[in-house]
């Protein structure tokens, strides 16, 4: 029984009745445990304090109630800003998180929120720091050297920051490369943070209230060299001794810990958002997000939510192994996940870090056969003869064969793993073509299971390059390259239908 999104007309009341028929309450002591109150909330009006056996919540947010219609209305014009389906709660493992306070419909629009900061990646190639567009060096800012696109992107407000601490160092920047990343834009976010302890202290506040994870930060080898790349250019060679070391690394914690990629039509750069650094992390979210074209955060559901339910997103890629996934978790967000995918050593069922078993005789053709023809039906099939971690969560875990049960040799796991890997990633820089990747799969498909991240990640990459490659456009596809482009459509949905589940809405 959903209400309405946040920011539609005033919603309808719902009696405590319908709400206990509709779903479970949540707790209201904030901790994480997800389990149920057993009795209902005070009933007493928002609007005047007066109890009521008929008093009606509002169908928005669940959490206010109203002795009449009339007095609903009359708070409308106070309520309507703080009317949503969620509330904040704290808890010691997971720090401030969103709580759903009723039922939720998959496509309800569920925050919308503004940046506190906008900027290049730190690892990036040259980009305008106005438009973020890619730029040639054609023309420069006359006063700190950086590549812009014009004059009118030179005069632009957000590149104050770092245009004058470079101007005033009388150090401009001199970028001779491009097309490649440049280590110059590292400084760049944490110049434009800093700068807002000084001109907009509101803003400098809130951002500090974020998590920066400074304690374990400072033992990672990204540290290391965020103190030679990052602190010590912003205090030697630009001079400013105002921002001490403690305070540069801190400012650099939040930005990696909170920041979002903004995917671009000609770049990726990243945001800090203040609602968005709340959500809670899953390799399955609920929920979807997107930019608008303000570079508004948008978060709506991607499947029904629960009252009770946590509010979660991924940070992390989706067609990577669990223990890719963990890693890159640990590195940069530093926590252990433990969402129902990485804790399942078939990851929901699509085996996405599974190898082919070696010990098995008959491996490779019955498997290949079966995931085939699934594949052309949409569905996962039941995988033999794969090999599977027995604690996906442990580094050190055995892997067995689902089959015959035999571990398998860590070193050989690792090392075709890597060999795999490197190689994938060789491909995905040098533009890869129909050929190129069809190879790639014929060479690895013996070792790895049809599923595995990797092969989906070059999969995903052979779905557009048929269609658009030269010689290979669509309209003059031949029938079995159109099989084949669908073949490999249905079963990247298949994997994408259990490990991103729900809607998905494009601003």
């Amino acid at each position: 029984m959903p209400g309405t999104s946040v920011g539609a007309k005033m919603p309808d009341g719902i009696s405590l009745q319908d709400m206990m028929k509709a779903t479970s309450l949540p707790t209201a002591n904030g901790d994480c445990s997800g389990e149920v109150a057993e009795e209902a909330p005070s009933v007493s009006c928002k609007e005047c304090g007066n109890t009521s056996k008929s008093a009606r919540a509002c169908g928005g947010c669940w959490q206010v109630w109203y002795c009449s219609k009339a007095h609903q209305v009359a708070a409308w014009g106070k309520h309507q800003r703080d009317c949503k389906p969620w509330k904040i709660n704290k808890c010691p493992e997971l720090g401030r998180y969103f709580l759903a306070t009723r039922d939720i419909a998959p496509g309800e629009l569920l925050l919308s929120d503004s940046p506190l900061l906008i900027g290049p990646k730190q690892i990036t190639e040259p980009v305008c720091l106005a438009c973020y567009r890619p730029v040639d060096g054609q023309y420069r800012c006359k006063k700190c050297g950086f590549p812009m696109c014009d004059a009118d992107c030179q005069q632009a407000e957000a590149h104050e920051p770092e245009c004058e601490a470079v101007s005033e160092s009388g150090m401009p920047v001199k970028v001779s490369l491009f097309g490649q990343n440049n280590s110059l834009y590292e400084c760049i976010m944490p110049l434009r943070l800093l700068s807002l302890r000084d001109n907009q202290t509101s803003l400098w506040r809130r951002l500090m209230t974020l998590e920066s994870h400074d304690e374990r930060r400072s033992r990672t080898e990204n540290a290391a060299i965020t103190q030679r790349t990052v602190v010590d250019i912003i205090r030697e060679r630009l001079k400013i001794d105002r921002y001490d070391e403690d305070l540069i690394k801190k400012v650099l914690g939040i930005i990696d810990t909170n920041a979002f990629e903004i995917r671009l039509p000609d770049s990726s750069i990243q945001g800090v958002y203040s609602q968005g650094s709340m959500l809670e992390h899953s390799c399955i979210p609920n929920t979807h997000r997107t930019f608008d074209a303000d570079l508004n955060l948008v978060v709506r559901a991607a499947v029904p939510i629960r009252r009770g339910s946590h509010l979660t997103s991924c940070y992390t890629e989706v067609l990577a192994t669990t223990a890719v996934r963990q890693e890159h978790l640990l590195t940069s967000k530093f926590f252990t996940c433990h969402c129902p995918r990485c804790v399942d050593p078939t990851e929901l069922g699509t085996y996405a870090s599974a190898l082919m078993c070696p010990n098995c005789p008959k491996t490779s053709k019955a498997t290949k056969t079966s995931a085939a023809a699934a594949a052309a039906k949409s569905k996962l099939a039941p995988p033999t003869s794969v090999v599977i971690p027995t604690d996906p969560l442990s580094p050190s875990s055995d892997w067995k064969c689902i089959t015959c049960s035999t571990p398998v040799d860590p070193d050989y796991l690792v090392r075709m793993t890597s060999v795999m890997t490197e190689e994938a990633e060789e491909l995905e820089s040098t533009n890869p073509t129909i050929r190129s990747c069809e190879q790639f799969l014929e060479k690895w498909a013996p070792t790895f299971y049809t599923n595995h991240a990797c092969l989906l990640n070059i999969k995903y990459a052979l779905i557009h390059l048929y269609g658009s490659e030269e010689g290979y456009e669509l309209a003059s596809l031949a029938p079995m390259q159109l099989l084949r482009k669908e073949a490999l459509c249905r079963q990247v949905l298949a994997v994408a239908d259990c490990l991103v589940p729900g809607e998905y809405f494009y601003t």
